[in-house]
């Protein structure tokens, strides 16, 4: 863009520097302040109005300036000066880097107020205000100046050269001034900025003239065209006024950076080369055009006003090679000492004045009859009839109002940041946002161009010490007085100052956007920007807007297929665990089997955007991965698709998946394929895919009279559903999450299947969808018990859920003596399976430390935090275990289950808090005192407690949600 030009001073570098500060990954910035009652190495909580004080920009602005002052050796002297007075503490003996930032910033500000004190002291003496007005003075010159400068050549190209307009330079130069004048002026009042610049948005020109040529189209007569010109001119201006308030005022600011950075950079190339087709036009007074008449009419007849533009240019451009960029403003002098240097030739050839002026080497003069103050200095205010308005040229112009909108949004990012650094200024973003949201919403009602307040103008104006508001509005009355009498110094201005200045420009726009960007982005993102460049071009901003639309989408599809492969790995489950702890010795032996376990089931992981550029892939590289397990004699039981990681699928990659499912039954004899959701809403798409590959009788084998795994209707009052109270434990629990993950093992067997594999994978379904891993896991685990022995599954089941079998009459489907145990009886029957290979007399030493508990809903067994003093075994009920600082952390807690182990063993407190979900729930408890006296009489029933304890920590390690299933740091227990 404009501000990158050496014209001003380059803005790109500074701004590009710019990075957060470090966070600590919780609410607050860490810091480290010094002060008068701690240490300097004591670390404190940025937090409330101190972390709106503190940004990245003030941060790393301080961070420069004092390791600049290190390396001149002033960090003392500056210490000394100031530490009698401040009694700040000592700097050289801070360690970190983020106690120097502290300190420095309230050095700073100690030594700004010191500042304004002994301005404010000074301001009160006739010596000191004639001191104050008089170092703001050239300040005041060199920003009116520059106003002035950039305002003849840019004034003379917002109109095409084929209009055919009385004036329109002297139009288009005041047009460049109001704009500048009302930034100027806002930016005095409502920016946070005292040495802020205000100008002309220069970079929108070619907008500007796409504007002017489809009025042109419309409208032949000069009032009509100028009248419905100037209303597009203010219409956009108001646009852009109200799409910056609004982000401004609803704290919107970072939704620029959502614009593709090489959609941008094509822009910037695309206007580079505009600017650059202007200042041939500009130069030689006619109108380029890519053809051999054009091209004949503009530079090989008109050569001669060109050749001065170049020769300039040239020189210029060796200039700032030789010196290597040491001197910003080498551009602005060079281009005010163009004019003499003009004048000086022409005496030095002996060609007269005049004669040069019929050349066209000077712009036309202003009649003599006008003065200063006719009438035609309010002409941009009165151009606009709106009887004279052709709304089908407007309703045309939309579109590239919306370019011009969208494009005009990505200087405040920019142009912000990069001064708030080079100024030593704390800004705010939004407040800045709405200000340019007035500067340009009250150019756009008299019919004014855009504005912002540049970045490099207001570099050269700070460091020429200008601040504040007096000099501000000093400015505004300047460039008010150039306002008037500017037209009559601009008719001694050369056309080649103008062409060489909008060459400069153009070419250095072209070069950030297509040269320097080469090397900076990948084929198609390259190719993305020569394409929007080209057809800004030829074409035009409209078709640009079009162009660029598709390039964002083409690099994001081509890099979602290339750098992101839909499938994440692939692995059998053999080092995964599911939530399913406790069953029965018979199963677990079944899981652990090379043959029939989980080194049988595959879980295969995508991730990203799965849409039609690769879904087809995601189904190859399944297939693939199915035909590799074949050859090596590993074909999988069940396989799970993982789509928690998946971000969104369109309804052609659903399909896709559709598909997939009757590929790998069919071509694999895979029995069941399960989908993991990974959200309680079903799959995150349109397409009712949940229902496609879960639902109806195409899951269904043939002579299939029920599915032996379908999750039995459970109830709302129903005792298995946690036996739910009347007022639940906690407002985010959901029911259906908890019939997940209790009605995948309910499973009703029948008798009659026992024994007989082939009829019980008849009842199998052969797909299944889960919303979490772990759901899904439980499942594929239920299918590889059943398929080997159906009633070891049902005998699993009834373990673990026995008592709350018992006691519900609807789940009841059979009434036998194990249904009526004791809840003794029942307790030493999850001692023996707890406690694998002890006898009966060891499980009864255990039984006989044991000591009842009866709960009721909503009781709280233990609170996080509580010393631990014992375990429990849940016999009856369910128990939830919460962390209390982590939203949505939970885990249910199930009859047969031991919990509090860890901290009787390792005396930790209470990591989670614990509480009843059932209505009543039996927990048979070992005190500390009897774990303490049975580890000295008896170590060997002792060790039994350590083997649970060990065996239920390589559960966690090894489960599923804590398990990094492709990482490579990630190794099984």
């Amino acid at each position: 863009m404009i501000e990158n030009s050496p014209l001003l001073l380059n803005g790109k570098a500074v701004a590009d520097n710019v990075s957060p500060p470090r966070n600590n990954g919780g609410g607050g910035i860490i810091v480290t302040t010094p002060s008068l009652n701690e240490s300097p190495h004591t670390p404190t909580i940025d937090t409330g109005s101190d972390r709106h004080r503190r940004s990245s920009v003030v941060a790393i602005a301080a961070a420069e300036a004092i390791l600049q002052d290190r390396k001149k050796g002033r960090t003392q002297h500056a210490q000394q000066e100031y530490e009698s007075f401040y009694r700040i503490p000592s700097l050289t003996s801070i360690g970190s880097l983020e106690a120097d930032v502290a300190a420095k910033e309230r050095l700073e500000d100690e030594r700004s107020k010191t500042k304004q004190k002994i301005s404010s002291d000074k301001c009160h003496s006739v010596p000191g205000i004639i001191q104050q007005i008089s170092s703001q003075i050239p300040a005041v010159i060199i920003a009116a100046g520059l106003n002035f400068m950039v305002g003849i050549p840019f004034g003379a190209s917002y109109f095409p050269t084929e209009l055919q307009l009385q004036g329109k330079e002297v139009l288009g130069f005041r047009m460049f001034l109001f704009s500048t004048m009302i930034a100027q002026l806002v930016i005095t009042f409502a920016s946070k900025f005292d040495n802020g610049i205000g100008l002309q948005m220069v970079e929108n020109v070619p907008f500007c003239l796409e504007l002017a040529r489809i009025v042109m189209s419309e409208q032949s007569d000069e009032s009509g065209t100028t009248s419905t010109l100037f209303f597009l001119f203010g219409v956009s201006s108001v646009l852009v006024g109200l799409v910056f308030y609004l982000l401004g005022r609803l704290e919107m600011g970072r939704i620029v950076y959502f614009f593709p950075s090489h959609v941008l950079v094509g822009c910037i190339g695309g206007i580079g080369v505009f600017i650059t087709i202007t200042a041939i036009e500009v130069a030689t007074n006619t109108t380029f055009s890519f053809t051999p008449q054009g091209f004949n009419d503009s530079i090989v007849s008109q050569f001669n006003l060109l050749l001065p533009v170049f020769a300039f240019e040239i020189f210029l451009r060796l200039m700032m090679h030789a010196t290597k960029g040491k001197y910003s403003l080498l551009p602005p002098v060079f281009y005010c000492l163009i004019t003499p240097v003009f004048y000086f030739s022409l005496y030095a050839l002996g060609v007269d004045i005049d004669d040069a002026e019929d050349a066209g080497y000077f712009f036309p003069p202003i009649k003599s009859t006008e003065s200063a103050f006719s009438w035609s200095l309010l002409d941009i205010f009165t151009e606009i009839h709106f009887w004279n308005i052709s709304w089908k040229a407007v309703f045309k112009a939309i579109p590239t109002m919306m370019s011009l909108t969208a494009f005009s949004l990505i200087h405040v990012p920019i142009n912000i940041p990069a001064f708030a650094i080079s100024t030593n200024t704390e800004p705010d973003m939004n407040a800045e946002l709405i200000a340019h949201g007035y500067s340009n919403f009250i150019s756009g009602i008299f019919g004014g161009l855009q504005n912002y307040m540049t970045y490099s103008n207001g570099v050269i104006y700070s460091k020429s010490n200008g601040r504040g508001k007096c000099s501000s509005l000093a400015i505004v009355a300047l460039t008010g007085f150039i306002f008037i009498y500017g037209p009559l110094l601009c008719v001694y201005v050369p056309r080649c100052m103008a062409g060489t200045l909008l060459l400069h420009v153009g070419i250095d726009l072209f070069i950030e956007g297509v040269v320097e960007s080469y090397h900076d982005y990948d084929s198609l993102e390259y190719s993305g920007i020569i394409l929007i460049t080209v057809t800004m071009t030829l074409a035009g901003m409209d078709a640009a807007l079009v162009a660029g639309f598709i390039a964002a989408l083409s690099t994001y599809a081509v890099q979602s297929i290339t750098y992101q492969h839909p499938i994440k790995g692939a692995m059998c489950a053999a080092t995964l665990r599911s939530s399913a702890w406790n069953r029965s010795g018979e199963a677990q032996k079944i899981l652990l089997d090379k043959k029939k376990g989980r080194e049988r089931i595959l879980v295969i992981q995508c991730q990203g955007h799965i849409f039609f550029g690769n879904s087809t892939i995601l189904k190859e590289s399944v297939l693939e991965l199915l035909v590799e397990k074949r050859r090596s004699g590993d074909d999988p039981i069940v396989v799970i698709l993982d789509f928690t990681h998946v971000l969104a699928i369109d309804s052609s990659s659903a399909m896709t998946i559709e598909k997939l499912k009757d590929s790998i039954i069919k071509s694999f004899g895979v029995e069941v394929v399960i989908f993991v959701c990974g959200h309680e809403d079903g799959f995150r798409c349109h397409y009712d895919l949940s229902l496609k590959v879960n639902g109806g009788a195409a899951n269904k084998r043939e002579g299939s009279s029920k599915r032996l795994l379908d999750p039995i209707d459970i109830g709302e009052e129903d005792p298995i559903m946690f036996e739910t109270c009347k007022a639940p434990i906690h407002p985010n629990t959901s029911r259906a999450q908890a019939r997940a993950s209790v009605t995948a093992r309910a499973l009703d067997v029948s008798n009659s299947h026992s024994g007989y594999k082939n009829a019980v994978m008849a009842d199998i379904p052969n797909s299944h969808v889960c919303e979490t891993l772990d759901d899904a896991l439980i499942f594929a685990e239920d299918v590889l018990v059943a398929v080997q022995d159906a009633m070891i599954l049902q005998n699993d089941v009834d373990d673990r859920f026995r008592s709350n079998i018992l006691e519900g009459s609807g789940m009841a489907v059979k009434c036998s003596k194990t249904q009526q145990s004791s809840l003794e009886e029942i307790a030493r029957a999850f001692l023996t399976s707890l406690c694998t290979g002890a006898d009966a007399n060891e499980i009864d030493k255990i039984y006989r430390l044991l000591e009842p508990e009866m709960y009721y809903c909503n009781d709280i067994v233990w609170a996080q935090g509580e010393e631990s003093k014992s375990l429990k075994l849940i016999v009856d009920g369910s128990l939830l275990s919460l962390l209390e600082d982590e939203d949505g952390a939970r885990e249910s807690c199930y009859p047969g289950s031991i919990v509090g182990e860890l901290g009787l063993l390792n005396g930790t407190r209470r990591l989670t808090t614990l509480k009843v979900i059932s209505d009543k729930a039996v927990l048979y408890s070992l005190s500390q005192e009897k774990w303490q006296l049975l580890a000295c009489e008896d170590p060997k029933v002792a060790r039994f407690i350590d083997v649970i304890a060990i065996r239920y920590l390589s559960h966690r390690i090894q489960h599923v949600s804590n398990h990094n299933l492709f990482g490579k740091r990630s190794l099984p227990v």
